[in-house]
């Protein structure tokens, strides 16, 4: 069976058009994705940065306690 050429170039039109939107669609989302994602994030803060978490050492059972509530408080929030 053969193709008729009207059919064939149909199919490399659309096939043309449908490559040509993917890497459009592509390089949007790779300019949009280096403009708005920090180059690095897990660098070293610069400036007058404050440590958040002050880790305690746990000689008693009172702070166990604190070691727990942190832990649920964890899983409930997923922070």
């Amino acid at each position: 069976m053969r193709f008729p050429f009207r059919r064939l170039m149909e199919i490399l039109r659309f096939f043309l058009l449908f490559v040509t939107c993917t890497l459009l669609s592509y390089g949007i989302i790779s300019l949009l994705s280096d403009r708005f994602m920090p180059g690095d994030p897990y660098r070293e803060p610069h400036g007058n940065a404050v440590k958040v978490v002050k880790l305690i050492n746990a000689q008693g059972a009172e702070d166990w306690d604190g070691y727990l509530a942190r832990l649920q408080l964890f899983y409930l929030t997923g922070e």
